[in-house]
């Protein structure tokens, strides 16, 4: 049996496209940001942020252990209070932070701001 050369040039074309998009996907998906959004946010001195009560991980971050890249800490928007971040970019060891969801979020070297 013998296959057309129009149909394995349109085969290969179709892979090559398929596997230029998945590699397209998994980039774009790696320049997002790992985000947590918690209840609440504090500034204990001893880890820089903790996010706690009923959080949430989006953009491939982890639910549990250390978190290995800096990340995102969000306080879900409750009034009156105003929206609250944290930016985790300080290493500790291995890690920019440690996660325990839905409990908490610990994150080192962060630098907390309101957004408005």
């Amino acid at each position: 049996m013998r296959i057309n050369p129009a149909r394995i040039a349109a085969l290969a074309i179709i892979f090559v496209s398929a596997a230029a998009g998945l590699t397209l996907a998994s980039v774009a998906n790696a320049d997002e940001p790992w985000i947590y959004v918690c209840d609440d946010i504090e500034e204990p001195e001893e880890v820089g942020a903790k996010g706690a009560g009923n959080c949430q991980a989006h953009n491939g971050a982890p639910d549990a252990g250390p978190i290995k890249q800096k990340f995102k800490l969000h306080q879900r928007g409750v009034e009156p209070k105003p929206g609250i971040v944290a930016v985790c970019e300080g290493e500790s060891g291995d890690a920019f932070g440690a996660a325990s969801l839905p409990e908490k979020v610990d994150g080192f070297g962060c630098y907390v701001y309101e957004m408005r």
